[in-house]
């Protein structure tokens, strides 16, 4: 997803691509892309800078975070992004300030916009901190390790605690 900042004209540039899975480094063990990245938006030239503002759909594949089950996850998001050229600073890292742009904000060269980073960026923050294959999910059997979406196990987890906590549970039976 490079574009020449040469063909982004005064009235700007729509574009929409749809970029292979395997141009993205997002695979991990726990998310994988499984289609392809279709980006749409426009590319707009104010001076030197170019804004980019447009929209990401996807499709991974991410394991549950309580259950450990493999499930599909769609990605639709937002993308917008502000490139700049890059330009040698002086300052030590301690001098610089950031705004709340800089955030948003990329840098180009050579007369080149690339939107692999901000995509890629787009995507891996779309994912939830929590990942569940559904709002009621039971997870995993403490004991057993048995899936409580799919089967019901016979283990007796309400006696079975940390026994720092004993204290917590004698006032827990005296609430009763």
């Amino acid at each position: 997803m490079i574009f020449d900042i040469e063909q982004i004209y005064e009235e700007g540039l729509d574009f929409e691509v749809l970029e292979p899975k395997e141009r993205f480094s997002v695979d991990s063990s726990d998310c994988v892309l499984t289609e392809d990245v279709k980006v749409q938006g426009k590319l707009e030239r104010s001076g030197p800078d170019i804004l980019c503002k447009g929209s990401l759909e996807t499709g991974l594949s991410v394991t549950c975070t309580r259950c450990l089950c493999d499930f599909s996850f769609v990605v639709k998001g937002q993308l917008k992004v502000h490139f700049i050229p890059r330009v040698e600073n002086n300052k030590p890292a301690h001098e610089i300030e950031l705004t709340e742009l800089d955030v948003e904000q990329e840098f180009y060269e050579e007369g080149q916009i690339d939107l692999s980073s901000p995509v890629r960026d787009l995507i891996l923050l779309s994912l939830p901190q929590v990942i569940l294959c559904r709002q009621d999910c039971a997870g995993l059997c403490p004991e057993c390790g048995i899936n409580l979406n799919e089967n019901k196990c016979d283990c007796k987890n309400e006696g079975s605690y940390d026994p720092r906590l004993a204290v917590l549970q004698k006032l827990k039976d005296k609430l009763k």
